[in-house]
């Protein structure tokens, strides 16, 4: 991991500067996985770092929610209610 403050984006796009320091992570992925990851990625039009910082968002929001002894669930178009167990 390095630590750099003023860097582009991995699409080349300038990232704004927050003030905070940008810390530039190498992860390893099956290829299964990367295949996933990119298909949402394309999905949505998103950079690869814009991906990874929502999904970090998520698992943030959920870890949060159930660490409060919330349950997360899923609303189905019909209107019923199906739980999410997560590992």
């Amino acid at each position: 991991m390095t630590a750099s403050s003023n860097e582009n984006d991995d699409d080349g796009r300038r990232r704004p500067h927050d003030g905070g320091h940008i810390v530039r992570l190498s992860i390893n992925l099956s290829a299964e996985t990367a295949d996933s990851f990119k298909a949402l990625l394309e999905r949505k039009g998103l950079s690869i770092t814009e991906g990874i910082r929502r999904a970090i968002t998520v698992w943030r929001f959920l870890e949060d929610e159930t660490a409060k002894g919330n349950q997360i669930a899923v609303i189905e178009q019909d209107e019923s209610v199906r739980k999410v167990v997560l590992l």
